[in-house]
């Protein structure tokens, strides 16, 4: 359900709510670096490029947002003092788009993986900002999606303020490789397409969170070259 873009602005200021947040694999950052803005699902896939692939993209199909964005109202690395779960790369946008761009902007009442094809979209979504304003305090914040839906284009890499990228000192003890490092690396990569972009990162080093002891123990080698490296 389309929301007003101009009122949800005025309500995500009212609550204090200056940036959006998108976290996802180096990747597929790389890509958005490289193409110029944020994709979708669905776009990054009609386009050929390159992207990681994530467990919960058949659900994504069945509930109609693989071509939407997804944005958070917060940080949740450091909401939940924890790992971002869709990758170590978060980009925080400024909300000022939502005043100068007319996009199509929905917002969702809970994660597409915690729906079930019974549910309607008036359960599934916000119907208006006024609904979302009354109810604001009804549904945690992780649930609270910005989607921008119907993407089929980049968007939005002018309103990126900040690409914090985590350092949680994760080594491969097989191989001796650094995956931090190695993740840098291949994010440079894009920068040689979008240089002026290199002054927008910023390393998150992990000291006092538990994304460090949730990479080293929750995490196989395997789904750590997922997160952090590009092939």
């Amino acid at each position: 359900m389309r929301l007003n873009n101009k009122e949800l602005f005025e309500l995500l200021s009212e609550k204090g709510i200056h940036h959006l947040y998108h976290a996802n694999t180096v990747r597929t950052s790389r890509t958005f670096i490289e193409q110029g803005g944020l994709l979708s699902r669905g776009a990054v896939e009609s386009k050929d490029l390159e992207q990681t692939p994530q467990s919960s993209d058949n659900i994504d199909k069945i509930f109609d947002v693989w071509n939407d964005v997804f944005l958070d109202t917060v940080d949740l690395h450091t909401y939940f003092n924890r790992q971002n779960y869709y990758g170590p790369v978060l980009f925080k946008l400024t909300t000022d788009f939502l005043n100068e761009i007319n996009l199509e902007i929905w917002v969702t009442k809970d994660n597409p993986i915690n729906w079930n094809q019974e549910m309607t979209t008036e359960q599934k979504y916000f119907s208006s900002v006024a609904e979302l304003r009354e109810n604001w305090d009804s549904y945690a914040r992780q649930r609270k999606m910005t989607t921008i839906k119907n993407n089929a284009e980049p968007v939005l890499l002018d309103y990126v303020e900040e690409v914090i990228y985590d350092n949680p000192s994760v080594v491969n003890k097989n191989t001796g490789l650094i995956f931090f490092n190695q993740g840098m690396a291949d994010l440079k990569e894009s920068l040689k397409v979008n240089p002026p972009f290199k002054n927008k990162f910023i390393t998150r080093n992990c000291s006092e969170c538990f994304c460090t002891s949730n990479y080293l123990r929750q995490h196989t080698i395997t789904e750590l070259n997922k997160l952090f490296l590009s092939n």
